[in-house]
């Protein structure tokens, strides 16, 4: 009886036996370049592709939030605070000025806002995790193999 997994492909031209490495898929490769998860979804690899694609699109969410305001490409490239100038008001009387980028997310009900101050290190690790999520995905598309389901 023959093992399965010692198993040997024949090939039926030349009668030899040899070991057939599975060949590399360059459409997966393709859309994980594209869009990370696309590759993984082309495989078949559901749960993978959905984590991948969570990952990525993460890292693009929290690189957005910390380059607010964006009126431009310069916006996206700017790793100092503001100005003193530019700073706002709520237009009230004796209100303080927002911190520089603040955005303001809650008011509570005794006046405390909530405020989200942007941070360059957390665009720079949103950035890194990006790029490596891209690399892992491509990655894992070219080494990936489709699915298919075995009939015994």
């Amino acid at each position: 009886m023959v093992d399965p997994a010692n198993a040997r492909v024949t090939s039926s031209n030349s009668g030899s036996v040899e070991d057939k490495p599975p060949a590399p898929s360059f459409v997966a490769m393709v859309l994980s370049a594209i869009l990370p998860g696309l590759g993984q979804l082309y495989l078949g690899q559901f749960p993978k592709a959905i984590i991948l694609f969570a990952i990525f699109a993460s890292a693009i969410g929290i690189f957005y939030l910390n380059s607010l305001p964006v009126t431009g490409w310069d916006d996206l490239m700017r790793f100092k605070p503001a100005a003193i100038d530019n700073t706002s008001t709520d237009k009230a009387d004796g209100s303080e000025a927002q911190e520089p980028y603040s955005i303001h997310i809650w008011t509570f009900d005794d006046g405390e806002k909530l405020m989200y101050r942007p941070s360059w290190k957390l665009k720079i690790s949103a950035s890194v995790q990006g790029i490596l999520c891209w690399l892992y995905a491509v990655g894992s598309g070219w080494r990936g193999r489709r699915r298919t389901r075995r009939h015994q």
